[in-house]
Order: C-alpha cells, then sequence, then structure tokens
C-alpha cells in the first residue's frame, strides 16, 4: 500500500463472500526485445464474469505495486492488463454494492475511492501501460481499461460499455471525466447516456474501435490463441513508438478545458454545450424526468470540462455514495439480477421433462409489415426454409421484396456477407395457396386483430397442415380460447406475440389456453430461445401481460382526459412510473386505430374498469396523426378536438389513480393465474414496455408507492 493511500480493510472486511477476481502475473519477452509485465484478472469461477468489488480492487491495487517496483528498477519496460476471455471486466460487484448501501455504518465512499485509487495507481506507473480488451468490458471493467496509455481489443468483442446510468448510478470511477476527453462530447453521451436509454445497447469492439476508445484490434479473435501474442507485438511496438496511434478528438485528461466563467473554449466548448442540451432531451424522452441518475450524471458531464481530475474526483465519490444508498439504484439491481439475469432465464411456465419438438420449416399467415418481421426472424435465427402467404399475390411479392431489402441492408452493415444473405435468401418463399403449409412443423399467422378473421385462418390451417403441426396466434389483445372453437385440434394452438419493432424488443408472451399441451408449450419456450427472445408464459386473457397493464396505462390517461384534465397535467401525473415516452407518444407509435381496439377488447372480456375513452375515439375518427406534440403534450390539430367535462383532477390524485388502478389489474392477474408471481409481470414489462430498470419491476414501484396497500 503507498503511503497516501487509504487502509481500506474497514471494506474488505465486510466482504467476506466476496467472489474475488485473483491478478495473476506473467514476465513475457517482447519480439522486438525487453520485457513487460502481463496482469490477468480470474476468478476461477465458472461461468461467473471477473467483477471488481472491494476485495478484488485491494488484490489490484497489490499487484500494480508489486509491477511498479519492477518498472522503477527497470525489469520491465511495460505493463498489460488482461482479463480471462470471454471477460476483461464486468465492473463493480453489484449485488456487494447493494448489500453494502443496506448497512448505514458501511464506509461506502470507499467503494469510490478505491476505484479512483486503481485507475490513477495505473495512470502514474513509469512505464507505458496498455489494456488487452479481451471481453466484456463494462462500467468500472472499461474504466479500467480507459486508465491504461492504449487499448487493443479483437474483432467481434461485444458489450463494451457504460451501463450505469441505467442501474442507477454513474461511471463514477473517471469514465464520465476521462471518456469525454478522449473520444470527444459526442461520441461520450452515446457510450454514457444514449446507448444504456437505449435498451441497454453497448459497443461491439469494432464500434469501439472507430469511435476511438480502442486503438488497435488484431487480426484474431479473442479466443484465438494468436489473439494475445498480436497484442503483446503491438505493445511493443507502442512502447517503441513503432505504431502511430491517432485520437484526433483527445484533450487534456487533468486541467480544465476552459474557465468556469465561461473564458475559452472556442468549438470545443459549444460541442460540449450542444450535447448537454441534446442529452437533457433525450433523458426527459427516455425516462420522463424520473431518472435521478441521469440527471447527476448530466450535471458532471457539464462540468468536468471547467474542473482538475481532482476535483471531478471528489464530486464522483460524493455522489455515487448517496446514488448507491437511493431507492432507485437497489431498484435497479432488482431488475437486472432477479429479473433479466436470473427469471428470464428460468421462465415459470415451462412444463417439466416434456421434449420440444424439432422445427424445420416454419409457415406465416400475412406477408404484412409485422408478418413480415417475423418470417425474417425466423429465416435468419433459425437458418430453416420460412414460408409466407397472403390472400393476393401482390401482397405476398411486397413482403418477399421487404424480406430481400432487409437482408441486403444486413449485408451493408457488416451483419451477413453476400454468401449468406444469399442462402437465406433462397430459403424463403410465398404463396397464396395455404396447402402448401402442409410440411411446416410451426405455423404463424399475422394478420388483421380480429377473433372471426383469425378463426378462418386456424380452420382453413387445420385443413392444410399436419397433425403435429404447431399453429401460432401473435395476437396481442384478443383471447385464443375464441380463436380456437370449432377446431379439430385446438390443443396444438398457442399465442405467440412478440413485440414491435421485432427485432429490437427482446420478449415473446408465451399463451395457454385451457386446451393446450405440455409439448405445445415446451416447443415454444424452445423456439423462443432458438430465436435469442426471452419467454415468459401467460395463461389465456385479453391482452396477456404486457398490453393488459399498458392498457390499465391508456385507460387512465383517458379517462383523466375526458374529465377535462389537460393533456400536460396527465403526462406530468405520470411521469414518475418512468416510462421511455408518455401515453400520447405511446398511441403515436403503436397507432392509435390498435390503441382503441385494445381498449374496447379489453372492456369488452374485462370489464367498465377499463375507460374506452370518447376522445380518444374523436381523434381517432379523425385520423390526425400524430395526436402528441412530443413535448408532453398535443399536437395543435388533436387538441382542436378534444373535449372535457370540466377542469379534470389534479396531478397528485391522478397519478393515485393510475398507481392504484394499475395495482388492483395485477392483484386481478395473479389471482386470476394469468402469471403465477409477480416477477413475471416486472419482467415483461421491463422486455417489452420498456419499464425503466432504476424503477425496478412495475410491482416493487407500486409497494414503494403504497398502491397496493391502498387497494387491498
Amino acid at each position: 500500500m503507498t503511503a497516501s493511500r487509504p487502509d481500506y480493510s474497514v471494506l474488505t472486511d465486510r466482504c467476506p463472500d466476496e467472489v474475488v477476481s485473483h491478478v495473476s502475473r506473467e514476465i513475457v519477452d517482447l519480439p522486438q526485445g525487453g520485457k513487460i509485465a502481463v496482469l490477468t484478472l480470474h476468478n476461477d469461477a465458472e461461468r461467473r464474469p471477473e467483477t471488481l468489488g472491494p476485495r478484488s480492487i485491494q488484490e489490484l491495487l497489490n499487484a500494480i505495486d508489486d509491477v511498479r517496483k519492477l518498472a522503477d528498477e527497470g525489469s520491465v519496460d511495460g505493463i498489460m492488463i488482461e482479463g480471462t476471455e470471454p471477460t476483461f471486466a464486468a465492473g463493480v460487484d453489484l449485488t456487494l454494492v447493494d448489500t453494502l448501501a443496506r448497512d448505514p455504518d458501511a464506509p461506502l465512499t470507499l467503494v469510490g475511492q478505491m476505484g479512483h485509487d486503481f485507475v490513477e495507481s495505473i495512470r502514474s506507473l513509469p512505464v507505458p501501460t496498455c489494456a488487452r480488451v479481451n471481453g466484456t468490458a463494462l462500467g468500472g471493467g472499461l474504466e479500467l481499461a480507459l486508465s491504461a496509455d492504449y487499448r487493443v481489443g479483437h474483432p467481434g468483442t461485444k458489450n463494451i460499455g457504460l451501463p450505469e446510468i441505467r442501474l442507477g448510478l454513474i461511471p463514477g470511477w473517471t469514465g464520465i471525466f476521462t471518456l469525454p476527453r478522449l473520444i470527444g462530447p459526442e461520441n461520450a453521451a452515446r457510450v454514457i447516456f444514449q446507448n444504456p436509454l437505449n435498451n441497454g445497447k453497448m459497443l461491439t469492439s469494432e464500434q469501439a474501435r472507430e469511435i476511438g476508445i480502442l486503438d488497435e484490434l488484431t487480426q484474431a479473435k479473442a479466443d484465438d490463441a494468436a489473439a494475445r501474442t498480436e497484442a503483446i507485438d503491438w505493445f511493443g511496438k507502442a512502447i517503441r513508438e513503432e505504431v502511430s496511434v491517432e485520437r484526433p478528438h483527445e484533450t487534456d485528461q487533468n486541467d480544465p478545458l476552459w474557465s468556469e466563467d465561461g473564458d475559452g473554449g472556442g468549438e470545443l466548448r459549444e460541442r460540449f454545450n450542444e450535447v448537454a442540451v441534446a442529452t437533457d432531451g433525450l433523458i426527459r424522452r427516455k425516462t420522463s424526468g424520473a431518472s435521478e441518475a441521469c440527471w447527476v450524471a448530466l450535471d458532471i458531464f457539464r462540468k468536468g470540462p471547467v474542473e482538475n481530475r481532482a476535483d471531478s474526483r471528489q464530486r464522483q465519490i460524493d455522489v455515487l455514495d448517496s446514488l448507491a444508498r437511493g431507492d432507485q439504484f437497489s431498484a435497479s439491481v432488482y431488475s437486472m439480477l432477479e429479473l433479466v439475469q436470473r427469471r428470464a432465464k428460468r421462465p415459470s411456465m415451462v412444463p417439466p421433462e416434456t421434449e420440444p419438438t424439432e422445427i424445420k420449416k416454419v409457415g406465416v399467415v400475412g406477408a404484412g409489415l409485422m408478418a413480415s418481421q417475423l418470417a425474417l426472424l425466423f429465416l435468419t435465427r433459425l437458418q430453416v426454409p420460412v414460408l409466407i402467404s397472403d390472400v393476393e399475390q401482390a401482397r405476398v411479392d411486397k413482403g418477399l421484396k421487404w424480406i430481400t431489402d432487409e437482408l441486403a441492408k444486413n449485408v451493408q452493415k457488416g451483419r451477413l456477407t453476400q454468401d449468406q444473405s444469399d442462402r437465406l435468401g433462397q430459403l424463403v418463399s410465398g404463396t397464396t395457396d395455404t396447402s402448401e403449409y402442409s410440411d411446416c412443423d410451426f405455423v404463424i399467422e399475422a394478420v388483421f386483430e380480429e377473433t372471426k378473421v383469425k378463426q378462418e385462418v386456424f380452420a382453413n390451417l387445420e385443413e392444410s397442415v399436419r397433425d403435429d403441426c404447431i399453429l401460432a396466434t401473435n395476437t396481442s389483445s384478443l383471447l385464443v380460447g375464441e380463436m380456437i372453437e370449432g377446431l379439430e385440434h385446438p390443443e396444438r394452438v398457442i399465442g405467440f406475440h412478440f413485440f414491435n419493432p421485432v427485432a429490437v424488443l427482446p420478449l415473446v408472451e408465451i399463451v395457454r389456453t385451457t386446451s393446450t399441451t405440455d409439448a405445445a408449450i415446451a416447443t415454444a419456450f424452445s423456439l423462443a430461445r432458438k430465436l435469442r427472445k426471452t419467454a415468459v408464459g401467460a395463461r389465456d386473457s385479453s391482452g396477456f401481460i404486457v398490453n393488459r397493464v399498458l392498457g390499465v396505462v391508456l385507460s387512465e390517461a383517458g379517462r383523466a382526459l375526458d374529465e377535462g384534465a389537460p393533456a400536460e397535467r396527465i403526462v406530468e401525473a405520470f411521469q414518475p412510473l418512468g416510462f421511455p415516452m408518455d401515453s400520447f407518444a405511446l398511441i403515436d407509435l403503436v397507432g392509435l386505430p390498435i390503441g382503441v381496439h385494445l381498449l374496447e377488447s379489453l372492456n369488452k372480456y374485462q370489464g367498465e374498469r377499463f375507460h374506452v375513452s370518447e376522445n380518444f375515439k374523436k381523434l381517432n375518427e379523425s385520423k390526425i396523426s400524430p395526436i402528441s406534440n412530443q413535448k408532453g403534450g398535443l399536437s395543435p390539430e388533436a387538441q382542436n378536438i378534444v373535449a372535457g367535462e370540466g377542469e379534470g383532477k389534479a396531478v397528485e390524485d391522478i397519478r393515485t389513480n393510475v398507481e392504484d388502478a394499475l395495482a388492483s389489474e395485477i392483484s386481478r392477474m395473479l389471482d386470476e393465474g394469468v402469471v403465477p408471481d409477480r416477477q413475471d409481470i416486472d419482467l415483461a414489462m421491463i422486455l417489452g414496455a420498456g419499464w425503466p430498470f432504476f424503477n425496478g419491476g412495475l410491482t416493487r414501484y407500486l409497494d414503494r408507492v403504497g398502491a397496493f396497500e391502498r387497494t387491498r
């Protein structure tokens, strides 16, 4: 331990159960002559990524102290840090931090100090340093890489980024200070704000290289034995300045870039300001302004250019302590660990000991946009023959063209080779004759959302497909049980509900009727995994899970509008829920006709508690689009049509109404057995409706605000 470093034992002693990321050291000869020390993080735990808890950081600090001595005495010419493929370092141990945060006596500020200490210890080493990013580098793991002089990666590596704001924290181990000064404010905002708020999107190694986080990519992939050799060779050349590292956006990493009173900065200052303004709008759009961590991060991002490294360090440490002890961080840990990482991998309604059927050919009834999206997904993920159909050849041709065009776009984006695209193009075909589904193993319909139409589709399919072919509906609001009335084999029909856009949203709801067999459900869950979707099971009920819950939100928004509340007041009332868009923007996204149809369907099947807004119906009849002004209100055209019965309720009353309506409906869903557990609803809302991580599951939020207690 260096003289200026605190004694961290008061923190590490509180973490006896931490899965420690150890650090091994190897001295490697450089091809150019000389030696480097290679520090490798490893936890010796199968299927658990290397994380950075207090004990792990202490090991890293000790290892850095040891190699500093080697560097001081001239025994090594450089130091490389690497992980254990497929992980470089997955960031702070969230479970440990959450546990510490629940203890009011835990010295939580030391977690922030330790992170900054390992960063500064690496930055102050007397020889060149390099991070070999040989796998996932998230949060503190990426900040570890940023502390080195150079960063080299490998092609095909995924999950590089700073997801902290999605988890109720900030990139508080210098990332929020360092990254804008390394890659520029625009690229830094993409990594710190835009990607996390875009369903937790992270960078690939190629993208990280393009924006300047990585200085070089090897030819070999990370799991290739040659990758390490290539990285070491490149680092050796960098030490001898035989390679040129271009960093066009890099600025001073220590001192203020311009004065706090606004003098200096020029164009760079204007760029920072423009990015900050744009990010402010992004936060309001994506979180309804309800994310505390987003605002704290933006404040530090704004102040970073006028602060020196030491001042920013203290600010980061202070806010990390307060954020980690807040409700939103604890809620985020629940969202990430309990729901997305655990519940998603162990769905509750998978039939035990039931073998799924192998799917060798897929049929899609319909050739519209949704059906075409489904066909493309089955085609690219399963790589089996896919047959689409429609009542007119022109519609079929249009659907096939859309699929072909999308394959071409994937080639342009580097996701497919031309040979792969050509091969997939040969696997998809179209028809107007449903008898051609005779050799399909799975057929899904995505036609007009009307029970009678879907009944006719299934009746026709029964005449064409084999008895063991599974039939599925992509309905979003109708009862599957009504569609299968009169079928000879209703037991093989399931709900298989995707969310739009199909390629982006990860959820599929698997719906079981009273007739459905275990074999059909087991096959559906297996198929969802192969499609790389997360499946949540549900019993047949109008709206299933996500749309039934969203129906409550739209119902209460429409009720408040009909009672005379201005749209801006309704949006304000709903803001603490943190949805990625307000109710009126949501209606524009799904389409007002679909929104009204959903409410009418829920009203029909569930009862009058689902309010079908007269104003929504009038707006639908007017065919105005969009109805939202994208600023938290209605467009002028829509506002001219809307009429209320009075002044409407106050913000607090509207908020209480929607919270209580949500709690009441969720209790009904559990009592009815639509799902067996609250976690199924929480997971479905996160993956299918963008419910924010920082609010935890929807049921957790409703518990915190007392809604379940109020509606008992």
